[in-house]
């Protein structure tokens, strides 16, 4: 599990169409972690959570790649 539990605020919430279960990679290094499978059977859904960012930090990495995007800069790019 990411992060420390006994620091865990709250939690967001995600779900993702099975059909696009490519991106999990992707998901898992943005801190989400698939949790649970359901739906309907040929259209099942994946539950996906990780730990609320504060608000604080939200907003600012919200800003932070729109200004990069504005820029037509790439947000994930690394900083070194």
């Amino acid at each position: 599990m990411m992060g420390n539990p006994e620091r865990v605020t709250g939690w967001e919430y995600l779900t993702v169409p099975e059909t696009e279960r490519q991106c999990l990679q992707q998901l898992g290094a943005e801190g989400w972690e698939l949790v649970a499978i359901g739906g309907d059977p040929g259209e099942h859904v994946l539950y996906l959570k990780r730990p609320a960012q504060s608000l604080s930090a939200r907003v600012t990495t919200e800003q932070r790649n729109r200004y990069y995007v504005s820029r037509g800069l790439d947000p994930e790019r690394d900083s070194t």
